[in-house]
């Protein structure tokens, strides 16, 4: 990491370097998922669009396992390189690929076993079954470089070399398009060909990565492996409530889906799967800015700078806030384009009822970023407890009571009312949370270096 060679950059540079490839990165990652959607919506039907949008909450399961271990040891890595301890830096980063290639190999393994249960708990159905099948099985197989891939797209980024975040994704991405229009369209194999298309994309990302730290100018090597459970425990530990605010993506298409299964039916499904991808690139930018925040604000946790990391928290608000009007304003104003780039207007029903449904959810576009990188900016000082407790609260508890109660008032508006009213909520209780522990977290800022 090359920040204290750079003295006379401003913390606002140093932020900006690492947020144009965080921002660029996950864009890329979540079109990758964008991709195979409008091209299984427009080539195949809305039916296997809804089937897709059924199978995403097994892949931000995915993520989020990938997230528990990588954020953890992006924030050790960092740290420990602030106090020039490359040696403990390394052996961290050695570690955490090898406990997530275990990790995947585990999930795969255990997915393939329980396919059938699996695709039935997420609640496909009679028409959809087989879709949800054909597209998890292959993702399934792929979930080990799905894994490893976006751990070391976090971790390149804390071994001081952002733009290669970039440059590897972009490739992907571009692998992704050519594949899915190749096996989709071309050779008419529908979900299968879109579950292929992104798992080679992800193989790509994830070898490019891998090249960079074995043979390229990497800060971070691989070193002879070394199970240290302490490391383990703490890169789980403090990755805990960044995953969670991934898994919550998963588990709010899951409630999502199973009432409005209940409320409108399979159209209904079908015209949120468009909500959810524009939803995801939201949260996958919003998570972006945390991972532009978080090396820098571990960085300077480790020097005790408690000035830059207020300035970095407040850089990293202002960007959220840019993002969630930025959203907010295209939801609003260019709601038909994004709708029909993964539904035909000629599918009526479905487009209309994405199309009221796009306008109502993205209010909670604007608030949305706000409570993400609180939670985040508490994982980066360690304060796990209290980012949880954000995640949870946001991604569980509230979503879930709105979903039940306002359906029930409101109808189908109250279905679309609900992410604004969980993120009012989750808001209130950050920025309280925030306020109340300002004192205590600025008095132990460098908890980790007591261990």
């Amino acid at each position: 990491m090359q920040i204290s060679s750079r003295k006379e950059n401003s913390l606002t540079r140093q932020f900006l370097k690492y947020l144009i490839p965080s921002v660029s990165a996950m864009w890329f990652f979540s079109i990758y998922t964008m991709i195979d959607g409008i091209f299984v919506g427009r080539g195949v039907g809305p039916i296997a669009l809804a089937a897709v949008n059924l199978s995403m909450p097994f892949i931000n399961t995915v993520f989020a396992i990938s997230l528990l271990v990588s954020v953890g040891a992006s924030t050790l890595i960092t740290f420990y390189l602030g106090q020039n301890k490359k040696k403990i830096s390394n052996e961290i980063f050695t570690l955490n690929v090898l406990v997530l290639s275990l990790l995947g190999l585990l999930l795969s393994l255990f997915s393939i076993i329980f396919l059938d249960e699996i695709v039935l708990f997420l609640g496909a159905t009679e028409e959809t079954f087989l879709y949800v099948k054909d597209y998890l099985r292959i993702i399934i197989i792929s979930s080990t470089f799905f894994m490893v891939a976006y751990s070391l797209e976090v971790l390149v980024k804390a071994d001081g070399f952002p733009i290669y975040s970039i440059i590897f994704v972009t490739l992907a991405a571009f692998i992704n398009i050519i594949l899915d229009y190749i096996l989709v369209i071309h050779f008419d194999y529908g979900v299968r060909g879109a579950a292929i298309a992104t798992g080679a994309s992800q193989f790509t990302s994830c070898v490019s990565f891998l090249l960079h730290f074995i043979i390229g100018k990497s800060n971070l090597k691989f070193v002879k492996p070394s199970i240290n459970f302490n490391y383990i425990k703490r890169m789980f530990t403090i990755g805990f409530p960044e995953s969670l605010t991934e898994l919550s993506a998963g588990f709010t298409i899951f409630i999502f889906n199973f009432v409005i299964l209940r409320y409108i039916g399979d159209n209904g499904l079908a015209a949120f799967s468009v909500i959810m991808y524009i939803n995801n690139l939201v949260i996958m930018t919003m998570i972006a800015v945390n991972q532009a925040m978080q090396p820098l604000v571990s960085y300077y946790n480790g020097r005790n700078e408690i000035e830059k990391i207020q300035k970095l928290l407040h850089l990293s608000l202002k960007t959220a806030i840019f993002w969630g009007l930025f959203f907010f304003i295209s939801s609003q104003f260019f709601t038909e384009r994004l709708v029909s780039f993964f539904i035909l207007p000629s599918n009526v029903e479905i487009f209309e009822i994405a199309l009221s449904g796009l306008r109502i959810f993205s209010f909670g576009f604007l608030l949305t970023g706000v409570s993400i990188v609180l939670s985040g900016y508490f994982t980066a000082l360690k304060s796990t407890r209290i980012a949880a407790a954000i995640s949870v609260l946001r991604g569980y508890l509230f979503i879930t009571v709105a979903l039940i109660i306002l359906p029930n008032i409101l109808g189908t508006l109250g279905i679309w009312v609900s992410p604004l009213i969980n993120e009012i909520l989750t808001l209130s209780v950050a920025v309280f949370l925030y306020l109340s522990s300002t004192k205590n977290t600025m008095k132990s800022l460098t908890p980790l270096a007591k261990n």
